[in-house]
């Protein structure tokens, strides 16, 4: 894996994202929840799509607006290092989840503020709706995506204010977070895997004719085995 971030490094982060442009681009806690979305969602997003919505909520300009190219360089080799430290802690057995979002003092003692995380998450999962359905059209999908949503969605409806109102009521649905985002990522778990063989039988199949013994060791012929299409459900 690329070396993760190292605390120097996520505070260098987090001031370039601010620098890019505080106000339309993400700051480092709604980049953290953006790129889980990403990571256990049900299909592989390139970057190409999901980078300019990093540093432009709005318009996801291609480019952030920085003054060279190494700087840019620089601030997406950040970033791709954190998306892929955090792939690196879902894929451990069990899996780890370490969110990045800042706390705050409440009645003498400290407390998550998981609102800027869970909106980075909502959009995530935003671009890949469609793909998404199958578990937000499913209750037990809806119970584990509703502490995000409540806390994070800026289209939720008016009368969920009255839900995030208290920093208790806040608290307590950030506390759900942790189990919401581990058993989302089991669900697609399956289907991830799938896709990555599907990926993986592609590539080798520009490689290996379709008549010849399947590098996997089966025996079989590769237009057989690996090579063979796979139907996904």
């Amino acid at each position: 894996m690329m070396e993760a971030l190292s605390e120097e490094e996520l505070d260098e982060l987090d001031g370039l994202l601010l620098e890019v442009d505080a106000d339309q681009g993400m700051t480092l806690d709604t980049l953290d929840g953006f790129l889980h979305a990403i990571a256990i969602g049900p299909e592989t997003v390139m970057p190409s799509r999901w980078l300019p919505k990093v540093w432009d909520l709005d318009d996801g300009g291609m480019m952030p607006p920085m003054d060279s190219l190494e700087q840019v360089n620089h601030l997406m080799g950040l970033i791709m290092r954190h998306y892929n430290s955090i792939i690196w802690g879902l894929e451990q057995s069990p899996p780890v989840f370490a969110p990045m979002w800042p706390t705050f003092e409440y009645k003498g003692r400290d407390e998550d503020d998981a609102e800027g995380w869970a909106h980075g998450f909502t959009e995530g999962v935003k671009l890949s709706l469609a793909a998404w359905q199958p578990l937000l059209r499913d209750p037990q999908g809806q119970q584990w995506y509703h502490p995000i949503e409540l806390l994070g969605d800026e289209d939720a409806p008016p009368e969920w204010d009255d839900l995030i109102r208290t920093p208790e009521q806040r608290a307590k649905l950030t506390a759900q977070i942790e189990n919401s985002v581990l058993q989302m990522h089991a669900h697609w778990l399956p289907l991830r895997q799938a896709l990555a063989e599907r990926q993986t039988a592609q590539a080798m199949s520009t490689k290996v004719g379709r008549n010849e013994p399947c590098p996997c060791g089966s025996g079989k012929k590769f237009k057989k085995c690996c090579g063979s299409p796979v139907d996904l459900h």
